[in-house]
């Protein structure tokens, strides 16, 4: 009942946010858009994507280092899946699936694998809007966004600054739960109001989870987490940039520099929307936002139609970051002779522990 619900609830987002692409978007010029793109630039891009997933899995090591030691080559199989996961289940559950992976191939507890994954998101927040910070200056001295205080520009920030408030606010509860007892006992109090049967098990999920939050109780660690996040998000709006030559879009600002700042805001925009819960894959809540993103800085009046551009553009970078890790996370599943469905269900049994021999 509970993923029907999810179900649901992801599909009606996604609806609304494909009802608005639609809306604000040129069908005819999208096509034609999609029909002349440039795919070669396709494969290098895939080839950077991949290369963010590789750091990601490092980032994610050093988040798992006080709780277990375990190699690159081990957690690279699992980021994939954790993926490919997000793109076929609605309402981001691939992060549950990815906590229940790990646990089954190097016996971590889920809820501490949950919780590190937990930090993981807060800090691609976090970095995304420190990059958006980088970008914005930029975008105003160079004419592309005006800074005059238009209803448009107006709304952007409030959305920013609530964005921001609501990730730190996340970082810093977490650092308190991981650094102070009191904390994590309190929300074990609650557990007392409870079924008594059921008590036992959540006080455990509670302690396993706050385990997997070992890594803030070091100021130290943060910097390492933002640091680590950096290359993660600079390879990623790489390969936005990459796939914008396919379409020129170079040539839709003066000078054409000015891409580069550009693409940074479509890539902090469009990751953070897909924040929301949605439907498998994020579909709508990736391509409005990136849209919308780009017609902030003024593409719309460029050569070759603009809002089609936007579109095709939004569209065929999804489809980079989507379709190659879902092959691959399907394959790893596929070797590893576990389905998806299977492993959603969280019960071991039935299943390999898989050594850690096995990379």
């Amino acid at each position: 009942m509970l993923i029907s619900r999810r179900f649901l609830l992801g599909i009606a987002v996604s609806l609304a946010f494909l009802l608005l692409f639609f809306l604000i978007v040129d069908l005819g010029e999208m096509g034609q858009a999609l029909a002349s793109a440039k795919y070669r630039f396709i494969l290098p891009a895939i080839a950077l994507y991949f290369v963010a997933l590789f750091f990601r899995s490092i980032r994610w090591q050093f988040l798992l280092t006080p709780v277990s030691r375990i190699s690159v080559a081990r957690l690279f199989p699992v980021v994939t899946v954790g993926y490919m996961a997000n793109n076929l289940l609605p309402a981001r559950l691939g992060e549950i699936a990815r906590a229940y992976y790990l646990g089954r191939r190097e016996g971590l507890s889920t809820s501490t694998g949950l919780a590190t994954v937990l930090v993981e998101r807060v800090y691609d927040g976090l970095t995304l809007l420190f990059l958006v910070a980088l970008a914005v200056p930029f975008l105003i001295f160079g004419g592309i966004v005006d800074g005059s205080g238009t209803t448009s520009e107006v709304t952007w920030a409030i959305v920013g600054g609530i964005t921001a408030l609501i990730f730190i606010a996340a970082i810093v509860v977490l650092t308190l739960i991981a650094l102070k007892p009191g904390f994590s006992e309190f929300i074990e109090r609650l557990a007392n109001l409870l079924p008594k049967p059921l008590r036992p098990k959540v006080r455990g999920l509670i302690s396993t989870f706050v385990e997997g939050l070992s890594v803030l109780r070091e100021p130290r660690r943060h910097l390492g987490l933002f640091l680590l996040s950096l290359p993660v998000w600079l390879l990623e709006g790489s390969m936005y940039l990459v796939v914008a030559l396919s379409f020129d879009l170079p040539t839709y600002f003066e000078p054409a520099a000015m891409v580069i700042p550009v693409v940074i805001l479509v890539t902090a925009v469009s990751n953070l929307a897909t924040s929301i819960p949605s439907s498998p894959g994020s579909l709508g809540t990736f391509e409005a936002p990136a849209v919308a993103a780009l017609a902030l800085v003024g593409l719309g009046g460029g050569p070759g139609g603009g809002e089609g551009v936007a579109g095709a553009y939004a569209i065929l970078v999804h489809v980079t970051a989507l379709l190659p890790v879902t092959v691959l996370g399907l394959l790893y599943l596929w070797f590893g002779n576990i389905s998806l469905s299977r492993l959603m269900r969280r019960e071991d049994k039935g299943y390999p522990r898989l050594g850690r021999e096995k990379v």
